[in-house]
């Protein structure tokens, strides 16, 4: 027994309304619950659907709202995942190499308090630059909610608090070796960044590929 598209319309616009706002996570859903109703009508309830839907419910909501949190706490896990692989590719010393010698030249030709000044933007550099993306990107190719491009947040937030702690440590740093400390900080934070919307750019377009929104 398969059910209509108009069935399936339901039932995604349902959990929807159940504050299961992730298309990702609702269309998994999705066919969870309309394979459960197939079933129960391959068995023999020749009732109508939406009477079927509402006692599957019933017994299977709670469920539902349960799996939806462990949904989320799955998607953090991947995030995390895929910034890990990236760590260990060539890109990584790359990226960090790039990022200690410029830093390094802006040291030798900045006094250091400009230095300071001039570094102290890094902190916001990765949240502006998820921002911008995460607009951009969704008003040009219209990119749906969905969990992972959204819990991109708080890795964005630990790189910023990474360069914070750098940054607060840069207070107590004169002239000389510590110096060096205060650029290899820097340089792995920045490298963090970089890495971290990498990941997000690769996160955006597989979600938006491979998830499209029941029509």
């Amino acid at each position: 027994m398969n059910l209509t598209k108009e069935n399936i319309q339901f039932i995604d616009t349902y959990l929807d309304n159940s504050d299961i706002v992730f298309v990702d996570i609702r269309m998994e859903m999705v066919d969870h619950v309309a394979s459960g109703i197939e079933a129960k009508m391959s068995e023999g309830d020749t009732r109508d659907f939406y009477f079927i839907f509402k006692d599957y419910m019933v017994e299977n909501k709670a469920k539902l709202l349960d799996d939806n949190r462990k949904f989320l706490t799955s998607a953090d896990k991947k995030i995390w995942k895929a910034l890990l692989k990236e760590l260990v590719k060539p890109i990584m010393p790359l990226l960090l190499s790039a990022s200690f010698l410029g830093f390094y030249f802006l040291h030798k030709n900045l006094s250091l308090e400009i230095f300071k000044n001039v570094v102290s933007v890094i902190p916001l550099l990765g949240l502006i630059g998820f921002l911008l993306m995460y607009v951009v990107y969704s008003q040009v190719k219209q990119l749906k909610r969905f969990s992972a491009v959204e819990r991109l947040a708080w890795p964005f937030f630990v790189s910023y608090q990474m360069s914070v702690i750098v940054l607060n440590f840069s207070k107590t740093v004169k002239e000389g070796y510590a110096t060096f400390w205060l650029i290899g900080g820097l340089s792995l934070a920045l490298t963090f960044m970089l890495l971290l919307i990498r990941v997000s750019l690769k996160i955006f377009k597989t979600y938006n590929e491979r998830f499209k929104p029941i029509e």
